[in-house]
């Protein structure tokens, strides 16, 4: 794990974990939400994938600071200062069977929306619906018009 941030303090996490593990839960992954957050590192973010994906249990919504972020700047949510309200406000609005779809396809945008912000227009720019690839850019925080000319792009939108 040494090419991941923090890689001391998650070394440290993963060997509590899995002598907890060994200890409390027969050397198993626990099922539940309660028994993976008790576990070190994990938090309600990490618990709720786990579930999802190894489980096939949707108990939530995973949210990361940079979904809290986009969410609060989509205006989705009204103002929350915690990705754990983030959760709780989107939970009480969206139907819990898209729950599941949120957690896939919003870590994947997430993940794209990280990308040096040259290439992230140019990517918007190459879509099948510039225009609007753009606008949302735009939502999320992007001075669109600044980006393209340290990119040296030329906006046609």
């Amino acid at each position: 794990i040494k090419g991941v941030s923090f890689h001391n303090v998650k070394a440290k996490a993963i060997k509590s974990a899995t002598a907890l593990l060994a200890d409390r839960f027969d050397s198993r992954i626990p099922d539940t939400f309660e028994g993976l957050v008790s576990l070190p590192g994990v938090g309600p973010k990490m618990a709720i994938i786990v579930l999802n994906v190894a489980f096939g249990k949707v108990v939530g919504i995973s949210i990361d600071t940079h979904l809290h972020r986009m969410l609060n700047q989509l205006q989705w949510v009204a103002p929350t200062k915690t990705p754990e309200k983030t959760r709780a406000a989107i939970e009480a609005w969206l139907p819990r069977k898209h729950w599941h779809e949120m957690n896939l396809i919003w870590v994947g945008f997430g993940q794209e929306i990280q990308t040096e912000k040259g290439k992230l227009l140019q990517k918007a720019l190459n879509c099948s619906k510039p225009k609007q690839a753009v606008e949302l850019l735009g939502k999320l925080g992007m001075d669109v018009q600044k980006q393209a000319a340290i990119s040296g792009i030329t906006l046609t939108v």
